[in-house]
């Protein structure tokens, strides 16, 4: 059976926050991920981030790693300094999450997040180029540490580097690493995807991890809009056998409203026990659906 989990975002209006009150959180909820951002956690000491491993480790809850590059660590940026900040930035994470026993990374972690083109383009030829090269000096790195690198595929308004399942699956293939994977992601398919059967398809054993969330980023749901009979139905064709984490995000306020880009109420009100109930209902019927 896969995984289900969150990513600890969907609570937090700052991406600071006590991580171990989420992995209980988390575990009361009946989830098996948290999914955690590096940069809060580089920020910390290594006997505050042994005691977030260990309270993972007691509770039985994995935690996966998701980043979203800023600026000044772009892979694919033409200041070589700022590509040496990237990739000092990536392998410093995965040096916690060695010691953290996290396997998995994620995110947009090819290029800079919320960053696009400033003029209209023919040709990313040398952009794509520029991050291929990063990444493939990461990946030595990934492969000594036995860590997943997964690309996650986003939409034209996030990224301009890979919007689509096909380009993923170009760039990994380009990478050449066992270890470089994809992520596809539900909201972000839903804007760029011709069919989500299609790409799932297509990038087949390529995918390394999967965020699932409605098309305005609430927790899955039975009647929401996503087509979660479709979707889960060839995640099993595929035999995916990984990770399901929702990266649901529904309040106003804070870096995580102005960087999600929420600028209404979408939980319409929900106390912290409605939201974690939306969670509850959401892996019921996840698992259900993935049961093979």
């Amino acid at each position: 059976m896969n995984k289900i989990g969150v990513h600890f975002g969907y609570f937090n209006r700052d991406w600071n926050t006590d991580f171990i009150k989420r992995i209980e959180q988390v575990k009361k909820i009946g989830l098996d991920i948290l999914e955690v951002a590096p940069a809060p956690l580089l920020a910390l000491t290594k006997f505050q981030r042994d005691e977030i491993a260990a309270a993972a480790k007691a509770n039985d809850i994995e935690l996966t790693f998701s980043v979203g590059l800023s600026a000044n660590q772009d892979l694919a940026s033409e200041d070589e300094e700022i590509r040496k900040n990237g990739i000092k930035f990536t392998t410093d994470t995965f040096q916690i999450m060695s010691e953290m026993g996290g396997k998995t990374y994620s995110g947009v972690d090819i290029a800079a997040w919320n960053k696009t083109f400033m003029e209209g383009i023919t040709d990313k030829s040398a952009t794509w180029e520029r991050s291929i090269s990063a990444v493939k000096e990461i990946m030595q790195v990934a492969e000594d540490k036995g860590i997943t690198f997964a690309v996650e595929v986003v939409n034209r308004y996030e990224s301009s580097l890979v919007n689509t399942a096909e380009e993923a699956v170009k760039y990994v293939d380009e990478v050449g690493s066992p270890n470089c994977k994809i992520l596809l992601d539900t909201y972000h398919m839903n804007i760029e995807e011709d069919s989500f059967a299609g790409a799932i398809k297509l990038v087949g054993n390529r995918l390394g991890h999967f965020h699932v969330g409605e098309s305005n980023r609430r927790p899955p749901c039975e009647n929401g809009k996503m087509p979660w009979n479709e979707i889960t139905n060839v995640l099993k064709e595929i035999d995916y056998q990984g990770a399901i984490v929702m990266e649901p995000f529904i309040k106003m306020g804070g870096e995580v409203g102005r960087d999600i880009k929420v600028w209404r109420d979408i939980s319409e009100g929900a106390s912290e026990s409605e939201m974690e109930q939306l969670l509850a209902d959401a892996a019921m019927m996840l698992r259900k659906k993935m049961q093979r």
